[in-house]
Protein backbone atom coordinates (compact mmCIF):
# COMPACT_ATOMS: atom_id res chain seq x y z
CA UNK A 1 0.00 0.00 0.00
CA UNK A 2 1.24 3.46 -0.88
CA UNK A 3 0.21 6.38 1.32
CA UNK A 4 -0.56 9.85 -0.03
CA UNK A 5 -1.78 13.11 1.44
CA UNK A 6 -4.40 15.11 -0.45
CA UNK A 7 -5.98 18.24 1.03
CA UNK A 8 -4.31 17.50 4.34
CA UNK A 9 -6.03 14.08 4.59
CA UNK A 10 -3.98 10.87 4.35
CA UNK A 11 -5.29 8.03 2.21
CA UNK A 12 -3.93 4.69 1.03
CA UNK A 13 -3.70 3.47 -2.53
CA UNK A 14 -4.01 -0.27 -2.98
CA UNK A 15 -2.58 -1.89 -6.08
CA UNK A 16 -4.12 -5.04 -7.59
CA UNK A 17 -2.07 -8.24 -7.33
CA UNK A 18 0.68 -8.55 -9.89
CA UNK A 19 -0.25 -10.44 -13.05
CA UNK A 20 2.65 -12.82 -12.49
CA UNK A 21 1.17 -13.83 -9.11
CA UNK A 22 -2.22 -14.48 -10.74
CA UNK A 23 -0.76 -16.44 -13.66
CA UNK A 24 1.36 -18.63 -11.41
CA UNK A 25 -1.84 -19.95 -9.77
CA UNK A 26 -3.73 -20.48 -13.03
CA UNK A 27 -2.09 -23.76 -14.16
CA UNK A 28 -2.85 -25.35 -10.78
CA UNK A 29 -6.62 -25.03 -11.31
CA UNK A 30 -6.59 -25.87 -15.03
CA UNK A 31 -7.72 -29.22 -16.40
CA UNK A 32 -4.68 -31.31 -17.39
CA UNK A 33 -3.77 -31.02 -21.06
CA UNK A 34 -3.92 -34.79 -21.64
CA UNK A 35 -7.58 -34.92 -20.50
CA UNK A 36 -8.84 -32.40 -23.10
CA UNK A 37 -10.95 -33.88 -25.92
CA UNK A 38 -10.76 -32.69 -29.52
CA UNK A 39 -13.78 -30.56 -30.49
CA UNK A 40 -15.14 -30.30 -26.93
CA UNK A 41 -16.10 -26.97 -25.37
CA UNK A 42 -14.48 -25.80 -22.14
CA UNK A 43 -15.41 -23.04 -19.71
CA UNK A 44 -12.59 -21.16 -18.07
CA UNK A 45 -10.68 -17.90 -18.02
CA UNK A 46 -8.98 -15.97 -20.78
CA UNK A 47 -6.91 -13.07 -19.53
CA UNK A 48 -8.88 -12.99 -16.28
CA UNK A 49 -12.28 -12.88 -18.03
CA UNK A 50 -14.67 -15.84 -18.22
CA UNK A 51 -14.80 -17.51 -21.63
CA UNK A 52 -16.00 -20.63 -23.46
CA UNK A 53 -13.64 -22.12 -26.04
CA UNK A 54 -13.32 -25.23 -28.20
CA UNK A 55 -10.20 -27.42 -28.01
CA UNK A 56 -8.37 -28.31 -31.24
CA UNK A 57 -6.06 -31.20 -30.33
CA UNK A 58 -3.99 -31.25 -33.55
CA UNK A 59 -3.19 -27.52 -33.39
CA UNK A 60 -3.05 -27.62 -29.57
CA UNK A 61 -5.08 -24.41 -29.43
CA UNK A 62 -8.38 -23.23 -28.00
CA UNK A 63 -10.63 -21.69 -30.67
CA UNK A 64 -13.32 -19.15 -29.82
CA UNK A 65 -15.37 -16.39 -31.40
CA UNK A 66 -15.14 -12.83 -30.17
CA UNK A 67 -17.41 -9.99 -31.17
CA UNK A 68 -15.84 -6.75 -32.37
CA UNK A 69 -17.88 -3.93 -33.88
CA UNK A 70 -20.89 -6.22 -34.22
CA UNK A 71 -19.06 -8.97 -36.12
CA UNK A 72 -17.73 -12.28 -34.89
CA UNK A 73 -14.04 -12.97 -35.40
CA UNK A 74 -12.52 -16.39 -34.71
CA UNK A 75 -9.33 -16.44 -32.65
CA UNK A 76 -7.22 -19.11 -31.05
CA UNK A 77 -5.02 -19.17 -27.98
CA UNK A 78 -2.71 -21.69 -26.37
CA UNK A 79 -3.18 -23.66 -23.18
CA UNK A 80 -2.08 -21.43 -20.31
CA UNK A 81 0.84 -23.60 -19.13
CA UNK A 82 2.30 -23.94 -22.66
CA UNK A 83 2.11 -20.29 -23.56
CA UNK A 84 4.62 -18.90 -21.07
CA UNK A 85 4.29 -15.13 -20.90
CA UNK A 86 1.54 -14.41 -23.44
CA UNK A 87 -2.20 -14.82 -23.36
CA UNK A 88 -3.46 -18.30 -22.55
CA UNK A 89 -6.73 -20.05 -21.73
CA UNK A 90 -7.29 -21.75 -18.37
CA UNK A 91 -9.83 -24.58 -18.90
CA UNK A 92 -11.74 -25.23 -15.67
CA UNK A 93 -14.53 -27.57 -16.81
CA UNK A 94 -16.09 -29.16 -19.87
CA UNK A 95 -19.35 -27.52 -20.93
CA UNK A 96 -22.03 -27.41 -23.61
CA UNK A 97 -21.82 -24.28 -25.75
CA UNK A 98 -24.76 -21.93 -26.12
CA UNK A 99 -25.52 -20.34 -29.48
CA UNK A 100 -23.41 -17.23 -28.81
CA UNK A 101 -20.37 -19.36 -27.91
CA UNK A 102 -20.57 -21.94 -30.70
CA UNK A 103 -17.80 -22.09 -33.28
CA UNK A 104 -18.78 -23.66 -36.61
CA UNK A 105 -16.83 -26.69 -37.78
CA UNK A 106 -15.44 -24.64 -40.70
CA UNK A 107 -14.26 -21.82 -38.43
CA UNK A 108 -12.92 -24.39 -35.98
CA UNK A 109 -10.71 -26.02 -38.62
CA UNK A 110 -9.60 -22.82 -40.38
CA UNK A 111 -9.37 -20.43 -37.39
CA UNK A 112 -5.98 -18.88 -36.75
Amino acid sequence: MRKFVVGGQPFGLYAPPLVAEHESLAPLAALPLETLEHGAYYAGHLGGAPAVTRWHAKKRRFVFGEFTLGRQHVRSVAYVAENGTGEGFVPLSRTEARDSCRVSDYAFETGS
